[in-house]
């Protein structure tokens, strides 16, 4: 497996722990305790910052490239880079939300739950679909030469929340995932 599919899985796995997060906060939404709008704003807000602005970016990079490459991978590769920008423009949305609750606008507690709901089953499904589907298709089409002309191309970034250095935004946000860590 290449470097770079590796940082891909890795990148996926820290999503999906992000998620659970999430999902543990939906539950106790559910089950009536206070939401902590700005732990779920600093999830979002990394998923913004980092998966949307460089992780799919990267994603499309390589799928443009084996598009190119092996153009039978074509129909499959196109619709997970049309769903990136879906996927984008919805947790841009939903990250103005949160940001409007936390300046005092008034969103019932049913309307939130389904929309972080929703927004939560929208990553997974994401996930799962290049996980399941297109990863595998990359690993078997792709050789070693096409993996080190992509290393040349591609622009990496330290992830700033699960890299060597966490950024001062994300300090809270990992102080979180450590205790849930610890409990779990």
């Amino acid at each position: 497996m290449s470097t770079i599919m590796s940082q891909l899985h890795l990148d996926h796995l820290n999503l999906s722990r992000l998620l659970e997060v999430l999902k543990d906060k939906l539950v106790s939404l559910k089950e009536g305790e206070r939401p902590d709008y700005q732990l779920i704003l600093d999830v979002v807000t990394y998923i913004v910052d980092y998966a949307d602005a460089h992780h799919h970016p990267l994603e499309d990079q390589i799928y443009d490239y084996a598009t190119q490459q092996y153009p039978s991978s074509k129909q499959a590769l196109l619709e997970v880079e049309a769903e990136h920008k879906l996927i984008r423009d919805n947790t841009r949305e939903f990250q103005q939300l949160i940001e409007s609750i936390l300046m005092d606008s008034v969103v019932s507690m049913d309307v939130f739950n389904q929309r972080l709901e929703d927004f939560i089953r929208q990553q997974y499904d994401h996930l799962n679909q290049e996980e399941g589907t297109v990863f595998p298709l990359l690993e078997k089409l792709m050789q070693d030469k096409d993996w080190l002309n992509l290393q040349v191309k591609l622009q990496t970034r330290e992830d700033p929340l699960f890299g060597d250095n966490v950024a001062e935004e994300y300090k809270r946000l990992y102080k979180s995932l450590i205790q849930q860590e610890a409990v779990a």
